[in-house]
């Protein structure tokens, strides 16, 4: 009886939790230190985020590592070279993304593009 209460509220609590992960698929756009345009294209499968980035130099630089649970995402992609962590926090049509660049710490606040 115990291991049915268990079972139950488990599969409660996930499917809970997956109906309110964030479906942010599609295109945003934002602007880093006021001056490179940077787009994304994600893409969300349950837990599961996918995409890519074009710089301001127009290259693709796929996403990697992605998962995005509930408000919070977070993906490893290549920056100068680099893999570098990113973490992020979707607010209505607005993503806030904090990454690290060469020791600096960098915000940017990606809108959704329509």
């Amino acid at each position: 009886m115990i291991k049915k209460v268990f079972a139950t509220a488990f599969i409660l609590v996930a499917t809970v939790s997956f109906c309110f992960a964030q479906d942010i698929t599609g295109n945003w756009k934002g602007t880093v230190n006021d001056q490179f345009e940077i787009n994304y294209t994600f893409k969300v499968d349950g837990e599961k985020l996918t995409g890519s980035s074009k710089g301001p130099d127009g290259s693709d630089t796929p996403i990697s590592d992605g998962v995005i649970k509930g408000e919070d995402l977070s993906y490893t992609i290549d920056i100068m070279g680099g893999a570098t962590k990113v973490k992020g926090k979707i607010k209505g049509e607005t993503i806030t993304l904090a990454f690290a660049v060469n020791g600096n710490d960098v915000t940017l606040d990606l809108k959704k593009v329509k």
